[in-house]
């Protein structure tokens, strides 16, 4: 058995199967997609979003309903079977399990919302695509019992294809903002049709070109009053902290890839300019690659102890919890950003080529690491509850 298979297998055996096909059918299922994932990136990235067929071949696996509401027909399976899938699908292609994930999210947040408004967006079944943002880039005015919305969002991921949207507003009275008693203004997460909501094609970026993350727009749209969630509610508070593992998961998937492109290369013999050894028979190539392939299994190790914390915890959300969450992501996107940056140094000037896979999966990474969740907020906030001083958020 030569050293890229053995690589592969081991990698494979890695990632959690938790519990085996008949409680997660749907890893069992992508597991037989990832082939065709990964033989379409080049495509994927040049279309700058997912083709049709593909898109089709993910809901029949299941990709799109995983934690959509099992009160409406979905799956919500628990967040470790959710994050296999998504490490999976991140070795096959960067692009596609991002998107998967930000559906994902997106039915958290929704799951969050009254029984009316899931009735609303799960009209036509647990496999709608939804998409959406955190960052409160609009307003929202009361009235007409409802809301009055108008605003711009970027980083949308999905946005083309999605039939409901999550859009976070700043809430206006009058002409002045309503501000609490910790001086943050009052928002609300408001779901919004894709009939009231323009895509501005603003997604021309270095990587993670497939997933579609364009800018939307809402021009005065109105929204029913039980059409949204208090933007620091408890339970949405905590699930948005719980997602930070979703781009974890993708980082993960993708550094993973990375090292299976690496070993490949070295074990078909490629030989570095000027040298008569081959690049698998260096001993400082061997010592850098058995580096990061124990960082990346750190990195994987703490992504899956977390996640498995976090769905065993039955106590209510709290700060520190949800600091943990954060920092712990935070942690896995900056190991795994790593185990690229090695990998693509390591395969020298080929990777250098738009041929090349490790080239796109440098700019992915880089791409993942500028997402607030790889951020570096997280670990002051832990540091400052572990010592008893105010955060500065949670």
């Amino acid at each position: 058995m030569d050293s890229t298979l053995r690589w592969e297998i081991a990698s494979a055996h890695d990632t959690p199967d938790t519990g085996g096909a008949d409680v997660n059918p749907t890893l069992a299922r992508v597991r037989e997609l990832a082939s065709r994932v990964a033989k379409r990136a080049e495509e994927i990235e040049q279309r700058r979003g997912l083709p049709d067929d593909l898109v089709d071949d993910l809901r029949d696996a299941g990709c799109f309903r995983m934690f959509a509401p099992a009160s409406h027909g979905g799956d919500q399976l628990d967040l470790p079977d959710v994050l296999a899938v998504l490490d999976e699908l991140a070795r096959a292609d960067a692009a596609t399990s991002w998107t998967v994930g930000q559906v994902a999210l997106s039915h958290l947040i929704v799951r969050c919302g009254p029984t009316a408004a899931l009735d609303d967006v799960f009209a036509d079944g647990a496999d709608t695509l939804v998409a959406g943002a955190v960052a409160p880039k609009g307003r929202a005015r009361t009235g007409d019992g409802g809301w009055r919305v108008t605003g711009q969002w970027p980083f949308v991921t999905g946005c083309p294809r999605a039939a409901w949207f999550y859009l976070n507003c700043v809430l206006v009275s009058g002409r002045s903002i309503p501000v609490g008693t910790d001086g943050v203004p009052a928002t609300r997460i408001l779901f919004v049709p894709a009939a009231d909501v323009r895509i501005v094609d603003t997604w021309r970026v270095l990587g993670l070109r497939g997933t579609a993350s364009h800018d939307v727009v809402v021009e005065d749209a109105r929204v029913p009053e039980h059409r949204a969630v208090a933007a620091r509610d408890e339970a949405a508070v905590h699930r948005i902290a719980q997602s930070s593992l979703i781009i974890g998961a993708v980082a993960v998937g993708l550094a993973d890839g990375a090292l299976t492109d690496l070993v490949r290369l070295a074990t078909d013999g490629k030989r570095p300019a000027l040298s008569a050894r081959r690049l698998a028979a260096s001993t400082v190539f061997q010592d850098r690659l058995g580096e990061a392939q124990t960082m990346h299994r750190a990195a994987r190790a703490l992504l899956y102890a977390e996640a498995a914390e976090a769905q065993a915890a039955t106590d209510a959300s709290t700060p520190l919890r949800r600091a943990r969450l954060r920092a712990a992501a935070a942690q896995v996107t900056s190991l795994c950003a790593q185990v690229v940056d090695v990998a693509h140094t390591l395969a020298g000037g080929t990777a250098v080529y738009e041929t090349s896979p490790l080239q796109r999966r440098l700019r992915d990474m880089r791409t993942a690491t500028q997402h607030f969740v790889a951020g570096r907020d997280s670990y002051a906030t832990l540091g400052a509850l572990a010592v008893g001083e105010e955060a500065g958020s949670g």
